[in-house]
């Protein structure tokens, strides 16, 4: 048993996602996942995703309740497009899924 949370450490660490997981005052749990962001031509910024999780196991990513350094960062990402940040609501799920975002067209 200790092996094999070993290797799965070893494997999380070598994709350079760390996740901190928090209960929230009125019950809800909030996945914070730390990695470096690419950004085209860029170097990768590291940041904290706050993703919450929801019942079916799927995260939500809601760009207003995002730090600053990711807000900035997603927002440089949309630039490179021509767009901006959506202010919706961003889901995702499945096996080895990282991260995610959303860009809404600017014209």
């Amino acid at each position: 048993m200790t092996v094999l949370l070993l290797l799965a450490a070893i494997v999380a660490k070598t994709q350079g996602a760390y996740d901190e997981v928090r209960e929230t005052a009125d019950g809800e749990i909030v996945v914070m996942r730390t990695f470096d962001w690419e950004i085209e031509g860029q170097r990768a910024e590291r940041v904290t995703v706050h993703w919450l999780l929801q019942e079916d196991g799927s995260m939500r990513y809601d760009f207003d309740r995002q730090p600053a350094a990711t807000q900035d960062v997603h927002r440089r990402s949309c630039a490179l497009r021509a767009m901006q940040p959506s202010r919706g609501v961003g889901l995702i799920s499945g096996e080895g899924t990282i991260h995610g975002f959303s860009c809404t067209d600017l014209r």
